[in-house]
């Protein structure tokens, strides 16, 4: 009877169970953990080498580092699998995470060492080996990244408080034939070099005024408007279609995209168009308007 409570008992507790589980009752894996997990975590200020209490290492000496892999060890006591996580926190100096003697790590070529500048952060992997490559490394990055956005096209101008539009600012669409129908938003047009092809991102937002006033007795039906930006006079396809809402208003566009470039000189200019013509409004018929705010900006990323 003992024995079979005893069987029992085992049982109930898993440890006749091929997967362990904590906080959980059906493990799915040898070992399911329902809830946080903690290792070791060590700062390193001068050369360390590696054994099995150290998990987590955070390099932060004043000098370049050395920190050495275990050896490797052959029948019990083979660590295979285990993880060491790396990471060189100083600012100015490189840490080297090397392989013991003439073990090496698997970093798509043998190597002897791995070279982490500040910042760098690096994963190694036990291969169970003893000869050769010992190590695997996962995985090599930039824990912190930076960078820097270099401007190509920077316009922003906008008319003053409670002012109008210059002169130099306006622009006339003509309905008719022939017609005025495209026009390059005054102040849009700009030039800018790539010294190697990149990716380049574009925005623009605009505001412009119409500047005539409506007739009296006259019925409307208000036209739709086209702003698109244009790439070495190829249009983009970044655009966005606007309509009137009447006579003497102002309309909005606000448009942004990415668009890879190749090296050498381009050119960048917005354009409006007349897209869908109102009626009640006679052939020949003129508006004006005038620029009240434009941001233009080509940008990429190194």
């Amino acid at each position: 009877m003992k024995q079979l409570f005893l069987i029992l008992l085992l049982y109930n507790t898993g440890v006749m169970s091929q997967n362990t589980g904590i906080y959980t009752k059906n493990p799915g894996s040898s070992l399911a953990v329902n809830g946080s997990f903690a290792a070791d975590y060590k700062i390193a200020t001068s050369n360390v080498i590696l054994d099995d209490s150290d998990f987590y290492i955070a390099y932060n000496g004043n000098t370049d580092g050395i920190i050495q892999l275990p050896v490797a060890i052959s029948g019990q006591g083979n660590f295979k699998g285990r993880i060491y996580r790396i990471k060189n926190t100083t600012g100015n100096w490189n840490l080297t995470v090397a392989a013991h003697n003439l073990e090496k790590i698997d970093a798509v070529t043998d190597v002897s060492s791995i070279l982490l500048p500040p910042g760098y952060y690096a994963e190694f992997i036990s291969k169970g080996t003893t000869t050769g490559t010992t190590w695997e490394l996962s995985m090599r990055v930039p824990a912190v990244s930076s960078f820097e956005v270099t401007k190509l096209v920077d316009v922003t101008s906008s008319v003053a408080r409670n002012s109008v539009s210059s002169p130099q600012d306006r622009f006339t669409i003509v309905r008719g034939n022939p017609g005025i129908l495209d026009i390059v938003i005054p102040g849009s047009s700009n030039s800018f070099t790539l010294s190697e092809p990149k990716t380049v991102f574009l925005d623009c937002v605009l505001g412009i005024d119409d500047l005539e006033s409506p007739v009296s007795g006259q019925i409307y039906i208000m036209p739709y408007y086209r702003c698109e930006l244009y790439i070495d006079n190829v249009a983009t396809g970044i655009f966005q279609i606007v309509q009137q809402n009447r006579i003497g208003s102002q309309l909005q566009f606000s448009m942004s995209g990415v668009r890879d470039l190749s090296a050498g000189q381009h050119t960048i200019h917005a354009k409006l168009s007349l897209w869908r013509s109102g009626g009640g409004v006679p052939s020949g018929t003129t508006n004006t308007f005038g620029v009240l705010s434009l941001l233009l900006s080509a940008v990429y990323i190194n």
